[in-house]
């Protein structure tokens, strides 16, 4: 210990008698213009001896004055710079300088502000003379005082006590300066765990322990800092203050070392050596045995073949942990996964591909959106024949981090911080649905940001822009919204495996289309089919091509298609132009079984010990739907399409291309109209429905001008005119309306007619004809042309047959081709009934006439009775048995009526 002392107390005294020459010479050279020798009795900061010099608030700099001018050893001071006129001039009074030794003065910036000032002789007013001194010249000399500001903060808010997790980086800075020395202490470590925690071998060193004894303070700090020396090592402790002064603050970051501090938080108190400037950082130490892993799902379920995402979080001391996914004893499957950083936030999220999981080779378990600082390892996946079987996982986690992986892994699965439940479910291919879109808003969809396209698309949906149908114009884009589980693990698979860009969704589905196919992938030994994994094609159906013609079959490339994905929703958007498709004449008709399926063995699993090429391929999981093509064209709504001279004239039509397309409708004169005129709408866009409609100012026309109405922009084969007339009133066009529908619910038994009515109205005010029709369940059962002129009604009258319909309910309704109305009609199954029982025994004869008074004749015996007639059916009427009752009243009275006489 004596020699240790020896020969550190050795090395402090050549360690500052080198420092003072170094300070000496650098004073010496600072004060060479200057006849006289620096004072030796001052301390100071720095030397300045020019004009122009940055001073910082807290320095105490000496001044060389020799060369101010009128200097006469006395009168000088210190004013502040006016700056308010074009050219500075000399400002107040901040200090009278005294001289220290021959031709020097101290300054002590410590009470002056931010800005500018002059050592002068001169007088408030007075212009200042910038004449160089080092030109053998006198002048004023000026300087400016900054306030240097100083930010301190650690990486992180909490450090471990032992192991990776004790590190932590301590950063400096100051917007105002880079060369300086600063010192740091902290309440509650003294000064061994200051030079503990400083005394990182791996990039800085604590090399001096300075005591009082040393000739240590500011004064040669500056000079070493300034100098751009940090004499023996990085750091200096200063062991009877207890304080580390760091002489590099800015160059490099500070790793510091907080093995076997005391949990707590401390507070680093950090301050400049030369000037005002200070700051502190909080720390919290913990105990790393209180840190965990925690997984922020308490279940995850996904699909089988689709990717799973979980999110860690370290807390308390923990930055690294362990993961384990399955279990080989109880699942036959396990992945063990080393949490080797955290990053800054602690928190990581993984994706863990089914689809891949236990295939060799593959890459099962990936960060996502990994930081710089996120790092993991994979160790002793188990090794799968076929695809992760459905069923329920456990996933656990814990804070352990030994070094080896599967001592780490057996320790998380014995006594994990947490644990979650994977369920993996059977992936299904659900539907194939078609929507069209125009040109411009696939642009839209396609080329905003991918975290934006699905929003784009879906905004597009709810506008009307995009809109669900099977019907498509040539050149229009039609977007195949696919419902299938379980892909995103095949196209990562693309990715990780394939070298496909991890960018671009259409190159991976191109892949699995177009590259990847059973006999290839080698997912599973002894394929039963080499086809590829998925299958995506438009055919043409027979009726489409013709009996004997050959039927056009389509397979997307990359290039012709785009991808968009709702992974929450497992929906895939494949936008595809219908333009290239190839071998299609743009004038002719066509309709095309669209066809996705899912071919891939692994995805599908079968147990190749048993199924041959054929039973494998009848189990290939495919969606249809059709998709029609038609020549693009386009109408006026009317022709001659008549207009007033005057402002907000319509014009409207119909279209079979995608909504949102925007394109020109022109109406120009015709030959001999004078003045001739041209007026344009090129902001016309296709409605929803297919309708459009273009407004024109026509109050500059005069009435009898003919022009020719057109349309550009929609790419047609055969566009659409239309003439028409500047005419004084145009008569609105007839709209047939409907209403007084009777019956509007009512009941009738199968075969019975029943008599349908309802009031027609022209309210337009142009005469035409229509076809009414009678209609049940949106099927014509009969119609009648009818006429009206502007502003008429009248009522129309059909007979319905209900012959041949089932019991139930039906709509009903009257329609014209502008409007309709409906109802409910009750249809009762018709039941013959039974026939009756007779209506009881003959009965009895009647009794004879009793003796009449003499000179009578006697009475004649009653007749029989007659028979009662057949009971009616069980459907009878309430009606029909009054009247069975009134007969019998009847012939009571009849009988009563015989007796009497």
């Amino acid at each position: 210990m004596t020699n240790d002392n020896n020969t550190r107390t050795k090395a402090n005294a050549v360690f500052f008698a080198a420092v003072m020459v170094i300070s000496m010479v650098a004073v010496g050279f600072a004060a060479a213009p200057a006849a006289a020798a620096t004072p030796s009795d001052t301390d100071y900061d720095r030397t300045e001896n020019s004009t122009g010099a940055t001073l910082y608030q807290g320095q105490e700099v000496l001044y060389n004055v020799s060369t101010v001018e009128n200097y006469d050893g006395g009168n000088l001071e210190l004013r502040s710079v006016d700056l308010s006129g074009d050219n500075p001039r000399v400002g107040g009074l901040e200090a009278a300088l005294d001289p220290e030794g021959d031709n020097y003065t101290l300054i002590d910036t410590s009470s002056f502000g931010a800005g500018q000032y002059v050592i002068t002789t001169q007088s408030t007013g007075d212009q200042i003379n910038t004449t160089l001194a080092s030109n053998n010249g006198s002048g004023d000399i000026r300087l400016e005082v900054v306030v240097q500001g100083l930010t301190t903060e650690f990486d992180d808010e909490t450090v471990g006590d032992s192991g990776s997790d004790a590190t932590v980086d301590f950063e400096i800075s100051s917007a105002a300066r880079n060369t300086y020395a600063v010192n740091v202490e902290a309440d509650g470590l003294d000064e061994e765990d200051l030079e503990n925690i400083f005394n990182d071998t791996t990039t800085r060193d604590v090399t001096e322990n300075l005591t009082s004894d040393d000739d240590y303070d500011r004064y040669n700090v500056s000079s070493w800092a300034r100098n751009g020396s940090s004499a023996d090592g990085d750091y200096a402790l200063n062991g009877e203050d207890g304080y580390i002064t760091l002489f590099r603050a800015e160059d490099d970051e500070h790793t510091l070392n907080f093995t076997d501090i005391d949990a707590g938080e401390y507070q680093f108190n950090t301050s400049v050596v030369d000037s005002t400037a200070e700051d502190s950082a909080s720390i919290t130490v913990q105990d790393i045995g209180d840190g965990e892993v925690n997984i922020e799902e308490g279940s995850l379920t996904e699909q089988q073949g689709d990717i799973v995402e979980m999110t860690l979080t370290a807390d308390g001391a923990a930055s690294t942990g362990t993961v384990v996914i399955g279990n080989d004893d109880d699942f036959g499957y396990q992945a063990n996964v080393s949490i080797t950083d955290f990053g800054d936030d602690d928190q990581i999220t993984l994706a863990f591909n089914t689809y891949t999981a236990g295939l060799s080779g593959a890459e099962a378990v990936s960060i996502v959106d990994a930081d710089d600082d996120d790092a993991i390892t994979v160790d002793d996946e188990s090794s799968l024949d076929n695809i992760l079987a459905t069923g329920d996982y456990d996933v656990q986690a814990s804070a352990v981090d030994s070094g080896s992986p599967n001592a780490d892994a057996q320790s998380t699965i014995d006594s994990p911080d947490d644990v979650s439940t994977l369920f993996i479910e059977e992936r299904s291919s659900e539907s194939v649905q078609l929507w069209t879109a125009s040109d411009s808003n696939a642009d839209d969809v396609v080329s905003a940001d991918d975290d934006e396209q699905l929003d784009t698309l879906t905004t597009a949906v709810e506008d009307g822009a995009v809109t669900q149908t099977n019907d498509f114009a040539h050149g229009d884009y039609s977007v195949h919204q696919i419902s299938a589980s379980g892909l995103a693990g095949m196209l990562d698979y693309t990715v990780t495996n394939r070298s496909v860009s991890d960018d671009d969704v259409s190159a991976q589905f191109e892949y699995l289309i177009d590259n990847l196919n059973n006999s290839q992938s080698q997912v599973i030994s002894g394929t039963a089919s080499s086809d590829n994994a998925i299958q995506f094609r438009l055919r043409e159906t027979r009726d489409s091509a013709g009996p004997n013609a050959d039927r056009e079959t389509f397979t997307p490339d990359a290039a012709d298609f785009d991808v968009v994905v709702d992974g929450e929703n497992d929906e895939y958007y494949l936008l595809l132009d219908t333009s290239n498709i190839d071998n299609l004449n743009d004038d002719e008709d066509y309709t095309f079984d669209v066809q996705f399926a899912v071919q891939d063995e692994r995805l599908l699993n079968p147990d190749t010990d048993d199924v041959d090429q054929d039973e494998f391929e009848d189990s290939y999981n495919q969606v249809t739907s059709e998709l029609s093509l038609a020549e693009r064209d386009a109408s006026f709504d009317q022709d001659p399409y008549n207009v007033t001279n005057a402002e907000g004239q319509t014009v409207m039509g119909t279209t079979n291309v995608a909504p949102a397309t925007e394109f020109t409708v022109r109406a120009r004169s015709a030959s001999g109209t004078q003045p001739s005129f041209v007026k344009t709408n090129d902001e016309v866009v296709v409605n929803a429905d297919g309708t459009w409609s273009a407004d024109f100012d026509f109050s500059d026309t005069s009435v009898g001008d003919e022009y020719t109405l057109t349309t550009n922009g929609l790419t047609l084969n055969d566009a659409p005119e239309a003439d028409g007339t500047v005419v004084e009133q145009v008569q609105e066009p007839a709209t047939f309306t409907v209403s007084d529908l009777s019956p509007s619910s009512a009941t009738a038994t199968a075969g019975d007619s029943v008599d349908v009515s309802a009031t027609i109205e022209n309210t337009g005010e142009a005469e035409s004809t229509q076809s009414v029709m009678l209609t049940l369940d949106g099927d014509e059962l009969d119609s009648q042309d009818v006429t009206l002129a502007g502003g008429e009604s009248t009522t129309v009258e059909f007979t319905a047959d209900t012959s041949g319909l089932d019991a139930g309910d039906y709509e009903h309704g009257v329609a014209t081709d502008d409007d309709q109305v409906t109802g409910t009609l009750t249809i009762e199954a018709a039941d013959d009934g039974g026939d009756g029982d007779d209506g009881g025994a003959d009965g009895d004869d009647g009794d004879d006439g009793g003796d009449g008074d003499d000179g009578g004749a006697d009475g004649d015996d009653g007749g029989d009775g007659e028979d009662g007639g057949d009971g009616g059916t069980d459907d009878s009427t309430p009606g029909f048995g009054a009247l069975v009752a009134l007969v019998a009243l009847i012939a009571a009275a009849l009988l009563a009526t015989r007796r009497t006489e």
